[in-house]
């Protein structure tokens, strides 16, 4: 009679609970390496816009230049974004009342994001 209560146990034997642990460990790992890539993610995507803020920012005050010959500049942003503009005249008029110039803005930050954005100005100036 003894032999047959112990058969029929209501319990869970030792290595079914190891076994139902192992995989509940396997499966907690995976969830924290998603939840690590998705913060990675988010703040690759929050670095890129804030890119594309400055980078816009830095052309619009280009634009906003009487001569932007005069709109080279370099500045750094949260001690980590760097912008730099560059202008360079691509054409010219013959008789020089009319120019065309290209800005680029370039956005760099750590480890190894860059984004860049291109835009032409055409300047008229009559001369008095």
């Amino acid at each position: 009679m003894r032999c047959s209560a112990l058969r029929q146990s209501k319990g869970f034997s030792l290595l079914e609970v190891m076994v139902a642990l192992a995989i509940l460990g396997i499966a907690v790992v995976a969830i924290f390496q998603l939840f690590s890539i998705n913060l990675r993610s988010t703040q690759k995507a929050d670095d890129y816009t804030k890119a594309i803020l400055y980078a816009r920012s830095a052309m619009d005050e280009a634009y906003s230049f009487v001569d932007p010959s005069d709109a080279s500049d370099s500045e750094e942003y949260e001690k980590k974004f760097k912008v730099t503009r560059e202008v360079g005249v691509v054409s010219e008029s013959e008789n020089g009342e009319v120019k065309e110039y290209e800005v680029t803005v370039t956005v760099t930050w750590p480890p190894a994001g860059n984004f860049r954005i291109k835009g032409l100005r055409t300047v008229y100036a009559k001369e008095e």
